[in-house]
């Protein structure tokens, strides 16, 4: 590349900018220092950039695992770490649930009452006219709390089975758990709990296409 410069420091600090915040000024201000350059090389080094910058956190996957009480094994608990998840979320939550049961009404308060205080919460339900459960979110559904519901008139056999939790853009849960009773205490479940920036952009970034392709609908 020739014929631009850029202040190596703002430019790093923009992209890390840019990462937590979802804006775009980095790719201007490449494009501003180097104009030869089209605006998908700009958008391609932005990209290698955030890469860079994401491999120096170190990602920490752990088991989480469901089993009865007399089962003893070296993992964290479903149900404690759902828990300590939706109680430590500071600015946003995305959650799915393919079956959502009264087990989980505390929690349910919970995310509520962390929608009210400006915490952005996204839920994803599967079939939401077979949720009879899922009445008090829709009564508090709002600019911080917006529901989308999957449902399929063409293949009665299509769900939304994925179960994700994935709070603040850093720390995602991917498991077999639904949040229910035996989900969380009674069935025999394995999960992931992944601390990973990278992650829980791509998590966030597959229900963001999903829903702009109308595969879910807004509540």
């Amino acid at each position: 590349m020739s014929g631009g410069s850029i202040n190596k420091e703002i430019l790093f600090n923009t992209v890390k900018s840019d990462m937590a915040n979802g804006t775009a000024n980095a790719v201007p201000m490449i494009k501003k220092g180097f104009p030869e350059l089209s605006n998908p090389e700009c958008a391609e080094l932005v990209s290698i950039l955030e890469n860079a910058i994401t491999s120096g956190d170190a990602d920490k996957v752990s088991l989480v695992v469901t089993a009865p009480p007399s089962f003893s094994i070296n993992a964290r608990t479903t149900m404690n770490v759902v828990q300590s998840m939706i109680n430590g979320a500071e600015r946003n939550i995305l959650i799915t649930g393919y079956s959502l049961s009264s087990y989980f009404s505390e929690l349910v308060d919970t995310i509520i009452q962390k929608s009210q205080r400006g915490v952005f919460v996204k839920f994803f339900v599967n079939d939401l006219d077979k949720q009879p459960d899922f009445d008090k979110v829709l009564r508090y559904k709002g600019r911080f709390l917006k529901v989308y519901n999957y449902h399929q008139d063409e293949d009665k056999m299509a769900a939304l089975h994925a179960k994700v939790i994935s709070v603040d853009q850093r720390q995602t849960l991917i498991t077999s758990a639904n949040l229910s009773y035996h989900g969380q205490q009674g069935n025999i479940e394995l999960g992931t709990l992944i601390e990973s920036k990278q992650i829980a952009r791509q998590i966030e970034d597959v229900f963001t296409k999903l829903t702009f392709s109308k595969v879910f609908s807004e509540v």
